[in-house]
């Protein structure tokens, strides 16, 4: 029994440092992923946004997005707004993938009392000088239930601005920080809530 013993103690210690270095594996790559680069690259500081390629045949939303993400990126000033991408270090790449009008629910007579805009995009940022894809985020979007029957009465084109500007915001979000989280509903986040919840943002936690 007394010879057993050390190679009992030597298991033991071999397995206790095989944990040990296990855990410092770990703790080693949570420090290192600590220690990286943001999602903007530290020493860029100018981004061309590319005029919005819009796929729905929708009239005019191009224009709208890309007037409003130049505005909330110029509002949140970590990066410079490029007239060209001659002289930038990044590139935003927006692809409209959706624009919809949906009926959600009717009157007795058959009119839409309730109606949704929906907005998708994909969206592409670019390091010019390294030459690489920061991120690809497929399907961002943005949307607001509204009517134009019942009160409050809204106009589709006053909700058309509504939605541009939500999908600004999470663009912009997205491109300076990684996430757009803090612009989504309790819906979106898997929370109980209602749908008036996309009615533009309100009632965000």
């Amino acid at each position: 029994m007394k010879r057993a013993l050390p190679v009992i103690i030597m298991v033991l210690t071999v397995g206790c440092t095989a944990d040990l270095r296990d855990d410092e594996a770990l703790a080693g790559k949570v420090i290192k992923g600590f220690e990286g680069e943001p999602v903007v690259p530290r020493n860029a500081n100018r981004l061309y946004i590319m005029p919005p390629v819009n796929m729905t045949g929708a009239a005019e939303i191009s224009d709208k997005l890309l007037y409003r993400i130049k505005s909330h990126i110029s509002l949140d000033g970590r990066l410079g707004v490029d007239a060209d991408g001659q002289k930038s270090d990044l590139r935003l790449e927006v692809l409209i993938t959706k624009f919809m009008i949906q009926n959600l629910e009717y009157d007795t007579i058959g009119r839409a009392v309730k109606k949704r805009i929906w907005i998708t995009a994909d969206v592409r940022l670019l390091d010019l000088k390294r030459n690489r894809v920061i991120f690809f985020e497929a399907g961002v979007q943005a949307f607001r239930v509204f009517s134009d029957l019942v009160q409050p009465i809204e106009t589709v084109p006053q909700v058309t601005e509504y939605v541009m500007d939500d999908m600004g915001k999470r663009i912009t979000s997205k491109t300076v920080s990684g996430w757009y989280t803090d612009q989504m509903t309790n819906i979106e986040k898997g929370k109980p809530g209602d749908e008036t919840e996309f009615r533009g943002g309100e009632n965000r936690p």
